[in-house]
């Protein structure tokens, strides 16, 4: 048996030929690589490899991918939930020869890989998953099958052993810091932490994070939206000994971070033939960033955004040379025009000075000058018509 294990546990890799395709394979084959040479005993590729049911082109580099990591390691992949993952999609690199195997789970189960057991548990399918939540029993499978696995484990103490899964778990947090909500597979935390191996790895969120001891989520290996500004990348985990440690000292999870792309989201206010941009905006952050513009046209704004104006504002943004830049335009919401506090005002006073409330403009003493004036013309009517 050796002395260690090392694996590499990645997922929700999300290879797409239409989005951001470079990017996430040039990822990929830094994954390979890094792992390779980090002297990786197995791959783990933990769901969603895809988001659609695969292309052409993103199942050639899948291909191409798995037999590579094969050639070093043996491999185990989890379905997920995108694309048609539980419906034979991934059949296909499961037939891939190479020199190690390529191991698919589609359904829970159990496998032992030289010095290794590995348990899994895929994303359910959907008519489980409707079926269970219909009647209340989608916990109780879980922790049935984690129970099986538990026995399993408890008779292969003398193997290194993972647990690896592709769900939601309660309380995990999503890219941004938000809970996880909606409808999918979720299960509590409480049954992942008796599970008895040393390294629970799972993926479905994109933010990697530690839910408790040995539990893990590796978290996505490229950016896959805006909302995910941290650090991505895959956990390169260490199995020193079969034998557990009530300190934890017979497992290390180093986080290895890829070369993906940042995605930065740029809000920009156009009024009056003027652009502007956050106060405090560095342009130096936008460099080799794949960038969306938001403009919002202001709603008294005279001048159009036309196609010149457009340009002017890519200019201004690719001296900093970001590696891509989408512009989406928006409009000002009618209901900005009338603000409450200008609709109650009842003199001419007051809705000037609820205006430039809502404006932050113009300055106080012109202001001033501005009402004083006001006031003179107000005098004015009032002596010419005084019944007005």
């Amino acid at each position: 048996m050796n002395p260690q294990c090392k694996v590499v546990h990645s997922g929700d890799i999300h290879l797409e030929e239409d989005r951001y395709f470079e990017d996430t394979a040039q990822c990929l084959e830094w994954l390979v690589e890094d792992g390779i040479g980090a002297g990786a005993d197995l791959f783990v590729i933990n769901g969603d490899l895809t988001t659609y049911k695969a292309t052409i082109k993103e199942r050639n580099l899948w291909i191409d991918m798995l037999i590579r990591m094969a050639e070093h390691a043996p491999v185990i992949l989890v379905a997920g939930n995108h694309g048609c993952e539980l419906d034979r999609d991934l059949y296909v690199y499961s037939r891939s020869r190479s020199k190690n195997i390529i191991h698919l789970f589609e359904e829970p189960g159990l496998i032992e890989v030289g010095a290794m057991g590995i348990a899994a548990f895929p994303y359910p399918r959907k008519a489980d998953f409707v079926s269970a939540s219909r009647e209340g029993t989608l916990r109780d499978a879980f922790i049935q099958q984690l129970d099986e696995f538990n026995r399993w484990f408890h008779e292969h103490l003398d193997r290194f052993r993972l647990f690896l899964g592709h769900f939601g778990v309660t309380g995990a947090r999503v890219s941004g810091g938000q809970p996880l909500v909606g409808r999918c597979a979720e299960y509590p935390l409480e049954p992942l932490r008796r599970v008895q191996a040393q390294y629970v790895g799972l993926s479905h969120i994109h933010l990697r994070q530690q839910l408790a001891p040995r539990v893990w989520y590796a978290g996505s290996l490229s950016r896959c939206d805006y909302s995910e500004v941290e650090e991505k990348g895959y956990n390169l985990v260490t199995l020193k000994t079969p034998q557990v440690t009530e300190d934890g000292s017979d497992v290390e999870v180093e986080f290895r971070r890829s070369p993906t792309r940042a995605l930065t989201e740029l809000k920009v206010r156009y009024e009056d033939g003027e652009f502007h941009l956050p106060t405090g905006f560095d342009r130096a952050t936008l460099k080799d960033s794949r960038v969306k513009v938001i403009v919002t046209v202001a709603q008294h704004t005279v001048q159009s955004l036309c196609r010149d104006e457009q340009n002017r504002l890519r200019d201004m943004l690719f001296v900093a040379k970001p590696a891509e830049l989408k512009m989406k335009i928006e409009h000002e919401p009618e209901a900005a025009k009338a603000e409450p506090g200008v609709s109650s005002a009842r003199s001419a006073a007051e809705k000037l000075r609820a205006y430039w409330e809502i404006r932050k403009a113009p300055p106080a003493e012109q202001q001033l000058r501005l009402l004083a004036k006001l006031g003179e013309i107000e005098a004015m009517l009032a002596k010419e018509r005084p019944g007005l």
